[in-house]
């Protein structure tokens, strides 16, 4: 594919590409794709004149990587959509010179300057036409080109103007909104096990380089592309493929940036890393959210197209019954359709913009449809109502060989190659009193149980009571006076035992989120009916927490397969079902749910099967993203009102031939920019 370098500057670029010429309907593709590479700002295609304008960070990227990535675009693979005309200050501009032209310049002039300017509009209706479609292009380009034939050149130049400023305005907002939601769906940046000379020290993954070894475990996002060198995972490629089952990848397997390791541990060279690395998660994410249709936009779109036939039908009838061109004019110029059309994916996008300033990732207009119809919201607890961050509280030898230190000793030298909340507040206590690293065997990780090693030479294993004693026939029954104490306290407890006997346990402390009352009790003013927990905890610990904040109702000793179990029984029952989590296990949960909203400290996996992503480290923000998504539809539901019941009384005014064209006009197409400006202040309301 020939590319060449127009024009450049640093920070912007033009690239000359004439293939693109015979690729007219991929324009939309092509932006996403590369608007999607990490530090790219803004993306502008012409293809009729075959060349890409592209402005970037340059202290990201340089032009020569831009055109390797430009030249990789496989057009023959993209996803064909008919591409609209792009309005720019400039046609706006242009436009109300040529409506003054109109005004003041003699007849002559004036049908110069508005032929030129209104033919664009004329060539789209005519296409429309051709085929077969009756769209709102159609009833634009009779009006305008009625007012022109007319004479009224003054009458068609303004509603060339004012369509064409409304369209600067619905577009400019995809524009703004498809930036800074591609700058949030960069994948974040996580600390990962780089392998130095046999030793793994955690290093956070922008510094990683080519070459570069690294350690994945389960629940780890990947943040690069890379070989694995040595051992076998299962991959979660949802996001690259859009299949949910993970598969298997074994050495020598390409491993790809954006999808997260589902079980297993493996070593990985790097290959390619930031701007570099795979960005098909990004584009595909991207061009879901913002091209996916929502049912409420479906409708409207709908209606919308049936209001142009009854614009037409209207004009007839009034045209047949009166022999009034000025009449039928008055009642073409008047059209529900722009409104209609337009109104709601600029809400959607403006409650958007407005949502990720406050920190929250709305999925697209569906999602947030969806979200304003939840009246049951299902929280899982660590991580999510309390902080991911326990408190080791009581550390418990249980058969003499360990004194307490040298206990949390072995627990954190083990429970390092974790990422599980539990396992970071027992390295984190090590820490803090300073205990030495203990060796041991090879670490496997089984989740939603626990931790597999060897010390000595013999298992060792850690985790739950339900783990050891089920599955590793662990005798719990000399210490159940202890552990119920420790339970009685609201203790969340690890268990350790070695060569399958118990020798100690140590509690974990809840932290409550400082905002969990204030977070669900908006949350049953904005509508909610029923709050719900579900917890790995025991029955009687986790009631505590439920009466504690008033829940209506808590599951505990919850399964990654019951979570989604619990949740589907929900829906059965007529419920609309939200379900806010964090960890790998709640992937199941989060899918299943009507809604699922992943918390910013969650797992790759979370935020990826999550229809919201929280961006700050708050609970508050999933009252907000409910408060949010009804001002969404609040304002889509009054707009269609206020588009009924106003544009309906101009067409009747104009039937009865109180309005002349000028100001039938004006008053339509006032309509149709105050109803959007009502859409695009959504952006900025408190």
């Amino acid at each position: 594919m020939a590319i060449t370098i127009k024009h450049h500057i640093p920070g912007r670029v033009r690239f000359s590409l004439a293939v693109l010429k015979q690729y007219r309907d991929l324009e939309d593709w092509i932006k996403q794709s590369l608007i999607a590479i990490q530090g790219i700002k803004q993306v502008r295609v012409n293809s009729h004149a075959g060349s890409i304008a592209i402005e970037y960070d340059a202290q990201i990227l340089t032009e020569e990587t831009i055109k390797q990535r430009v030249a990789a675009l496989d057009f023959e693979q993209g996803e064909a959509k008919e591409t609209e005309h792009q309005y720019t200050r400039g046609d706006v501009a242009m436009n109300a010179i040529g409506t003054l032209a109109a005004v003041l310049l003699p007849s002559r002039w004036g049908a110069m300057t508005t032929a030129t300017l209104i033919a664009p509009t004329l060539i789209e209706g005519v296409n429309e036409l051709k085929d077969k479609r009756l769209s709102v292009e159609v009833l634009d380009a009779i009006a305008v080109g009625l007012s022109a034939w007319r004479g009224d050149y003054s009458t068609a130049m303004m509603t060339q103007s004012l369509i064409s400023f409304g369209e600067y305005m619905e577009q400019r907002t995809s524009r703004n909104s498809d930036q800074l939601l591609a700058e949030l769906m960069q994948p974040a940046e996580t600390m990962v096990w780089k392998l130095n000379d046999n030793q793994s020290v955690q290093v956070h993954s922008s510094s990683l380089i080519e070459g570069d070894l690294i350690e994945l475990k389960p629940g780890d996002a990947i943040p690069i592309d890379g070989t694995i060198i040595k051992g076998a995972a299962l991959i979660n490629q949802s996001a690259l493929t859009g299949e949910n089952v993970p598969v298997r990848r074994e050495e020598d397997a390409v491993i790809y940036s954006g999808t997260s390791v589902h079980e297993g541990n493996i070593l990985v060279r790097v290959d390619k890393v930031g701007s570099e690395a795979t960005t098909a998660k990004i584009a595909q994410l991207i061009y879901d959210s913002l091209s996916s249709k929502s049912e409420i936009q479906q409708v409207t779109q709908d209606m919308a197209n049936r209001r142009v036939k009854i614009t037409l039908g209207i004009g007839a009838a009034v045209f047949a019954l009166t022999q009034d061109v000025n009449r039928l004019a008055s009642v073409f110029l008047v059209d529900y359709s722009c409104a209609l059309k337009l109104s709601t994916p600029v809400t959607f996008k403006s409650i958007m913009y407005r949502a990720a300033q406050n920190g929250i990732l709305l999925k697209g207009g569906s999602a947030i449809e969806k979200l304003g119809q939840i009246d049951t919201c299902v929280f899982d607890k660590t991580g999510t109502l309390t902080y991911g961050d326990m408190q080791v509280t009581d550390v418990v030898p249980l058969d003499g060989t360990n004194d307490a230190r040298g206990l949390l000793a072995i627990a954190a030298s083990v429970e390092e190659h974790s990422n599980h909340p539990l396992s970071q507040a027992i390295v984190n206590a090590a820490q803090d009193n300073q205990l030495p690293h203990i060796a041991h065997g090879e670490v496997e990780y089984i989740i939603a149980h626990g931790l597999k090693s060897t010390l000595n030479q013999h298992c060792l294993n850690m985790g739950s009571r339900h783990f050891l004693e089920e599955h590793e026939n662990v005798d719990f029954s000399p210490f159940e006076a202890e552990i119920k104490a420790l339970e009685q306290q609201g203790r969340h407890l690890i268990f350790i035992a070695h060569q399958k006997r118990l020798i100690g346990m140590i509690g974990l402390r809840d932290q409550l989120r400082e905002d969990v009352v204030d977070t669900l009790s908006q949350l049953r003013a904005s509508g909610i009916k029923q709050l719900i927990m579900i917890s790995g905890d025991s029955q009687y610990k986790a009631q505590m927490l439920g009466d504690e904040l008033a829940l209506d109702k808590v599951y505990a000793q919850a399964t990654p397969e019951s979570k989604s179990r619990i949740i589907e029984q929900l829906k059965q029952a007529g419920h609309k079902v939200m379900f806010v989590g964090d960890g790998v296990n709640d992937a199941p949960a989060l899918t299943q749910a009507d809604v699922g909203i992943a918390m910013q400290n969650g797992t790759e996996l979370a935020r990826q099967a999550a229809d919201v992503v929280l961006l700050k480290d708050q609970l508050y923000a999933v009252a907000e993203a409910r408060t949010l998504a009804n001002i969404a539809m609040k304002l889509i539901n009054s707009n269609i009102k206020l588009t009924e019941y106003i544009n309906s009384g101009i067409m009747l005014a104009a039937a009865l031939g109180w309005l002349t064209p000028a100001t039938s006009a004006l008053l339509h197409n006032g309509t149709t920019i105050g109803i959007l400006a009502r859409s695009l202040a959504a952006k900025h309301a408190k």
